[in-house]
């Protein structure tokens, strides 16, 4: 059988060939991964499992000494800077409310948490979470160091604003988050354009078998916490969520405690730690390394006539021969009964490998603390 895989594809199954995990050969490389692929079903493994699951054991770290504290009120927030090493601790008063939160470099706030690289990420939960900025810096921004119980983590929203309130409800002056960090950043100068999609904390949220959210009851009790430590330089920008309609916050609204602790000799090394570990590949750029660097002040887009496209070029085609055995015949065709392998036998191949590949060779898809107490 002759398969066609592309010169990047081609070099992941150089890389296996040459540690000699599945074979000595290309053919042999491919044939074992559609044996072990289909062990592993037949093991109780599922198709899409992947690995890339990492856990860095570091010590539990001290704090410095409480810096600043605040109390936030419905339905306000505070823009507060948060450098490297310092932790951010967020402390229910009464219970039972959702905090929407934003974060920026402090230095570049063109950088910023973004939900939708986490998510590609894994979705991170509970103690130990790394928290990531997005492509093309793409850091660790913060990580959480500590919460208590009843802590929940949403990821997959956007922001209550008042435009829904208006159109589901009625309303054209309701309290909402959109409107509540335009009006914090606007401190610092930011814009209501530069609000970015709520890193949502205390907020229960799941999904239906057809992608509808369904929200739940916020289990948030009073003193219930969060702390998260700033892996560089933040404007960090908590604010509570004004949604009274619905059990976000339980009907209810309610204030919050802000903390800000001091770097101190623990957390800076566990910064250093994470970033040395997590925060060195290539790819992580800066504006030093764009070829359009500067932030456009002018609103309308107009082309630059000068322009000329330079992309990175689209991998070539290689083909390879596999010998299919009778035996691999029949498991590529109840594989391709799937639905899920593709349409041909070739393609099932390419599946099997890179299925293989996703859950034993992928670092770092995943990766979160594990924390030594002292």
């Amino acid at each position: 059988m002759r398969i066609t895989v592309t010169e990047h594809q081609l070099e992941l199954i150089d890389r296996v060939l040459a540690d000699g995990a599945l074979g000595g050969t290309r053919d042999a490389v491919l044939r074992s991964a559609v044996l072990e692929h289909t062990k592993y079903l037949l093991s109780g493994g599922e198709p899409y499992d992947a690995g890339g699951r990492k856990i860095i054991e570091v010590d539990k770290p001290r704090y410095g000494a409480k810096r600043y504290e605040l109390v936030l009120q419905p339905v306000t927030g505070k823009a507060v800077p948060v450098h490297a090493g310092e932790v951010l601790r967020l402390v229910q008063l009464v219970g039972g409310q959702c905090v929407d939160f934003n974060g920026y470099n402090l230095h570049d706030y063109k950088e910023y948490l973004n939900c939708g690289f986490n998510r590609m990420k894994g979705m991170s939960f509970g103690k130990g979470t790394i928290v990531w900025s997005g492509s093309p810096r793409a850091r660790p921004m913060y990580a959480i160091v500590d919460h208590s119980t009843n802590f929940d983590q949403y990821y997959a929203g956007h922001r209550c604003n008042a435009i829904v309130y208006e159109m589901e409800y009625g309303f054209v002056d309701h309290p909402n988050c959109q409107d509540t960090f335009a009006e914090t950043i606007r401190e610092y100068g930011l814009t209501p354009d530069d609000v970015h999609t709520s890193y949502n904390l205390w907020m229960h949220t799941t999904l239906d078998p057809d992608g509808r959210r369904q929200y739940h009851w916020n289990r948030a009790k009073e003193g219930d916490y969060v702390d998260l430590l700033a892996l560089f330089d933040t404007l960090s920008v908590p604010v509570i969520c004004g949604g009274d309609l619905g059990v976000v916050n339980n009907f209810n609204l309610s204030p919050m405690l802000l903390q800000v602790f001091e770097a101190s000799p623990s957390t800076q090394e566990l910064v250093n730690r994470v970033q040395g570990e997590l925060g060195r590949y290539k790819n992580q750029l800066t504006p030093a390394d764009f070829k359009a660097p500067a932030v456009r002040a002018e609103r309308e887009l107009r082309p630059d006539p000068s322009y000329s496209p330079v992309f990175r070029p689209a991998p070539k085609n290689v083909d390879v021969e596999v010998d299919v055995t009778a035996e691999l015949r029949d498991l590529l065709q109840s594989l391709l009964q799937t639905g899920i392998y593709g349409s041909t036998e070739a393609e099932a191949v390419v599946s099997c490998f890179f299925r293989w590949f996703e859950l034993n060779r992928i670092e770092n898809r995943q990766t979160r603390l594990s924390f030594r107490e002292r």
